[in-house]
């Protein structure tokens, strides 16, 4: 590991940079007035499918369900869940492709 010997005011002016732009960070989140969405993780969307985790890797990998990947985890937005049930998904038949 590589270290390295940083002035006290070079680290109280980084810090107080860092403290800026969290407070500028959380100035956007606050006035955007959007709400954050919670995402499923593939537990959940298999439970609001009332589908198998190799349906929702057959999804996934036909295209017909959009997700996000973070590491080894794999991720849904609630609203395609949602429109995969009210456009016609149904445990064996796929009627719809996004």
């Amino acid at each position: 590991m590589e270290m390295f010997i940083i002035e006290k005011q070079a680290l109280d002016e980084l810090t107080g940079r860092i403290a800026s732009l969290t407070t500028q960070l959380d100035g956007l989140y606050t006035n955007s007035g959007v709400a954050p969405q919670v995402w499923l993780d593939n537990q959940q969307a298999c439970l609001r499918l009332s589908a198998s985790k190799r349906t929702l890797q057959s999804l996934r990998d036909s295209g017909v369900l959009p997700f996000t990947k973070m590491g080894a985890k794999v991720f849904y937005k609630p609203d395609d869940i949602e429109k995969m049930l009210l456009l016609g998904y149904k445990k064996d038949v796929l009627l719809f492709k996004f």
